[in-house]
């Protein structure tokens, strides 16, 4: 039976069992009458059970055959039964979903989970595809407005120093709701990368989460996105007298000065800071302190001050010296009342109290722009 070259094997191939049904109702109805024809002619004797027999086992086989049999055209189901195999070409049945239809009638499937990003630790350089250490050009890209901004190669460090420092457990952000429009470009042996940047909360976004930059990067990015803001404008007169400084353009001086004509209504820098813990701010802008390891933030006040790392920031000429020396003084004033100051350059005067200058005046156009009293690391 197993032999694929029968006849009845040949047959069956080339037939459709379904399509071609030769076991017909009128077939039937021959065997049927054929099957009483024989028994009218046989003499009536034990062998009439068998006959019946007979008959009934082949319509039910038939039967049978007709409800096994697949539809369509006979692929070699058989042979594969009987010891064959499959023919080149052919292909299984998929099964059966086991999963229960919906009510549209398809399979309801669990659908794909979110992998979560893996929480980023250590800092910031060691999750980066280049080294901070490599020769590089940095820029500004602002979506919003189209612009590009070169940050100068003597500020490069600025927001280096945050990749470098700021640690991800401490300096971790909020996720942002909304798209950013500002990017950091680093051009790095031909090859750029960019760091998604917001303004708005001094952060950065990299694998996913957000981490708070230094007050630096803040200030830095402040000028360049927004000079005309009062971070820009305050961000813009400090670097500059900080190169003139890193250009030597300096002078220095030995004198020293009573502590009290250095105090800014009454209050050094200890005093302003418990003075500002009772006051509310009128707004607040965190930032990653890199030498605190701790978050910290630039506080502005109704007042007209303004808190930054380890400064006090006056704007305003309500607050003065015992004599007199204000937002407004003239370079003149100054000299004829404080003296000739320990460290002068063109835009910073600084006084010293102790070992260290903690009384800094801010000159823009012969004019004390900022008061600032400081507490040295």
């Amino acid at each position: 039976m197993s032999d694929p070259n029968t006849e009845w094997m040949r047959k069956l191939k080339e037939t459709d069992p379904l399509r071609e049904k030769t076991f017909t109702p009128e077939k039937m109805e021959a065997i049927v009458m054929k099957t009483v024809h024989s028994r009218r002619k046989s003499p009536r004797n034990k062998q009439k059970p068998r006959v019946f027999a007979y008959t009934a086992a082949i319509a039910v086989a038939a039967v049978l055959l007709v409800g096994i049999l697949p539809s369509g055209p006979y692929t070699g189901w058989l042979l594969n039964a009987f010891g064959g195999g499959w023919n080149v070409g052919e292909q299984a049945m998929p099964p059966i979903s086991s999963v229960p239809p919906t009510e549209t009638g398809q399979p309801e499937t669990e659908p794909p989970s979110e992998t979560a990003s893996p929480t980023l630790t250590g800092k910031l350089r060691e999750h980066l595809p280049f080294s901070t250490e490599s020769e590089m050009t940095i820029s500004i890209h602002d979506n919003q407005s189209g612009g590009d901004y070169q940050v100068p190669a003597g500020r490069n460090y600025v927001i280096l120093q945050s990749l470098n420092w700021v640690d991800l457990t401490f300096a971790k952000a909020p996720k942002a709701d909304s798209e950013t429009s500002v990017f950091l470009r680093f051009t790095v042996d031909n090859q750029s990368y960019e760091i998604p940047y917001r303004l708005e909360t001094n952060t950065v976004e990299w694998m996913g989460q957000s981490f708070y930059m230094d007050d630096g990067t803040m200030l830095l990015m402040h000028r360049l996105l927004q000079p005309q803001s009062k971070l820009g404008i305050i961000a813009q007169l400090f670097e500059q007298a900080q190169q003139e400084q890193e250009n030597d353009q300096v002078e220095r001086s030995n004198d020293v000065y009573a502590s009290d004509r250095l105090e800014v209504n009454g209050r050094d820098y200890n005093g302003w800071e418990k003075e500002l813990e009772k006051l509310i701010p009128k707004s607040e802008q965190n930032y990653y302190n890199i030498q605190t390891e701790k978050m910290d933030n630039i506080r502005q006040y109704e007042s007209g001050i303004l808190t930054l790392n380890l400064s006090v920031v006056f704007e305003d000429s309500t607050f003065q010296t015992k004599d007199n020396i204000r937002v407004g003084s003239t370079e003149a004033e100054v000299l004829k009342a404080l003296g000739k100051p320990n460290l002068k350059s063109a835009s910073k005067w600084s006084y010293q109290i102790g070992d260290f200058n903690r009384f800094h005046l801010y000159f823009q156009d012969g004019k004390v722009a900022y008061v600032v009293l400081t507490l040295p690391l």
